[in-house]
């Protein structure tokens, strides 16, 4: 795929996640306020209702009082709109206004006085202090003959101002009444009407009857001072801000400067725990969206790598067995030719070039093998007594012979006290000599290898160092990785299919050791190898 491609699909699905990322955004911040929104309303119910309470319990307890005082004078009760008399009925400026027509005008005018006649002299009550109310207008709508006169005249009027009295009296004598407790109550302090633990108890309850169980503090303002306040002196400023206030006697017609305030610190916590469920399930699918996106990039850019990667070791694969394959055709037409027939140092010759060739072919085949059984994990690994100290002299020997030709040396400083493990000795020669065939490849001039062990009471540490081109902190990363090769600068001539280091990995860590690399550019490297006695 080519990289234009890809990061069109990137920026197509950065795109598509950011928008999911906003509209979760946008849906939790909705779903928060519209829960502030419920909160808000929850608080100022509870608040009416602490209020209509509050004033309920102050007025219960004042008539109390007032019953248990001896002096106390029953002209302050409530007086009925029902206690009027007819006399006071019939000559009320409402009478006037009940029929809209002058020939009804004339008619109740001139039977005014039958009418006060049919009623009882006694009126509705004569009982007890009278009240006049003022002048009320009626709609004029009186059931039977306008033109009527007499009795039935006289009742039908009787009727509607019953009617009317029964829609006004209740709001009236409620009015009345307040009046009276508000100048029954002249001389008392605030502090005498308001009861604090009283008040708690309210709040307690009527916020929880309305599902809202957190911390809340609370204070009554009376003339802007407060009278009392849960909360100190410098968390005022807070609670007077606060939105959540009403009048402590809401019905008070005169005096209406008791404010009851109430301030919820931690209200978008509670908030937010309300949603908690929500909130962690949208991040939660959120960063699990963002995290395998990641995941889906790292792994395109990586089988892109790969497929870099294995084009070039098809390549450097094909170069590989392509030389060795003319290298073998060139030296059978050589045998072929009569001339070469005759000669038998150099059909000798010639032949063992065909066979050196020829096995290392093989050495190459066998490496794309072994790699296809490690990652199978079928690889057959042999449990042998070896001395790692006798591994690296033979694998010294074998390649002396190119160092010598380079004009390079091998230095071995053997310190290992006790040097012998449990492990396969095919497979160990081979990681030592991958070691040492790489500290040849990647030097510049003279090649300068450096071999020590050493032992502690777990296994031996082997540590195998040069001094060529050295690499990046980045390519030490990726240096173990299948089919990887380190970019070699002015080194035209290194070979490989880059699975040697691969290679050694996988063994060294199926005789569970370990082993790492310290390099620096210019500086060469060195491997580091810890093999256990027994693994």
């Amino acid at each position: 795929m080519k990289k234009s491609r890809i990061w069109i699909i990137i920026g197509l699905m950065s795109t598509a996640l950011l928008g999911i990322i906003m509209v979760q955004a946008y849906w939790i911040n909705s779903t928060i306020s519209q829960k502030e929104k419920i909160f808000s309303y929850q608080v100022q119910e509870a608040l009416k209702t602490v209020t209509e309470k509050s004033e309920k319990h102050w007025i219960a307890t004042m008539f109390q009082k007032q019953l248990a005082d001896p002096g106390f004078d029953s002209l302050y009760a409530a007086v009925s709109v029902n206690d009027l008399t007819a006399e006071q009925i019939l000559n009320d400026s409402i009478i006037s206004q009940i029929v809209k027509s002058t020939k009804a005008n004339e008619i109740i005018t001139q039977d005014l006085q039958g009418i006060r006649g049919a009623i009882n002299s006694e009126g509705i009550s004569s009982s007890g202090p009278t009240m006049y109310l003022t002048p009320m207008e009626f709609n004029g709508n009186i059931s039977g003959d306008p033109y009527s006169t007499g009795d039935e005249l006289a009742s039908n009027i009787l009727i509607e101002i019953d009617k009317q009295f029964q829609l006004n009296a209740g709001k009236l004598n409620e009015v009345m009444q307040q009046m009276m407790l508000e100048m029954m109550s002249q001389g008392i302090t605030p502090a005498e009407k308001i009861d604090s633990a009283y008040l708690n108890k309210l709040l307690l309850e009527e916020l929880g009857a309305r599902g809202i169980e957190t911390e809340f503090h609370y204070g009554v303002l009376v003339d802007n001072k407060y009278l009392f306040s849960t909360q100190t002196s410098d968390q005022k400023t807070t609670l007077i801000n606060s939105p959540y206030k009403a009048s402590l006697f809401p019905g008070n017609i005169f005096t209406t400067s008791d404010i009851l305030l109430v301030d919820f610190p931690n209200q978008q916590t509670y908030l937010l725990s309300s949603v908690k469920l929500l909130l962690f399930g949208s991040l939660l699918f959120t960063a699990i969206i963002i995290l395998m996106f990641g995941y889906t990039m790292q792994i395109i850019f990586r089988q892109k790598k790969l497929s870099e990667i294995k084009s070039d070791f098809i390549n450097n694969m094909t170069h590989e067995f392509k030389t060795p394959l003319a290298t073998i055709s060139l030296a059978v037409d050589a045998i072929n030719n009569p001339t070469i027939l005759g000669n038998s140092e150099k059909v000798k010759y010639y032949s063992h070039l065909i066979k050196e060739e020829n096995k290392r072919m093989n050495g190459q085949v066998e490496k794309v093998l072994q790699m296809a059984l490690l990652d199978k994990n079928e690889i057959a690994i042999s449990t042998d007594e070896v001395d790692m100290h006798d591994i690296i002299q033979r694998a010294v020997e074998n390649i002396s012979l190119r160092v010598a030709e380079s004009g390079g040396k091998i230095t071995t400083e053997l310190h290992a006290v006790n040097c012998e493990i449990v492990a396969d000795e095919v497979h160990m020669m081979n990681v030592i000599s991958n070691l040492l065939d790489n500290a040849v490849k990647y030097s510049d001039d003279k090649v300068e290898i450096k071999i020590t062990t050493d032992s502690d009471d777990k296994g031996v540490h082997v540590s195998i160092q040069d001094a060529g081109i050295g690499m990046s902190a980045e390519h030490q990363k990726m240096i173990f990785e299948k089919f990887y090769r380190v970019p070699t600068g002015n080194l035209h001539n290194v070979q490989g299919f880059g699975l040697g280091l691969t290679y050694v990995k996988a063994i060294v860590e199926a005789h569970n050791g370990l082993i790492s690399v310290k390099s620096n550019p210019g500086k060469g490297s060195r491997f580091n190898i810890f093999l256990p006695f027994n693994n």
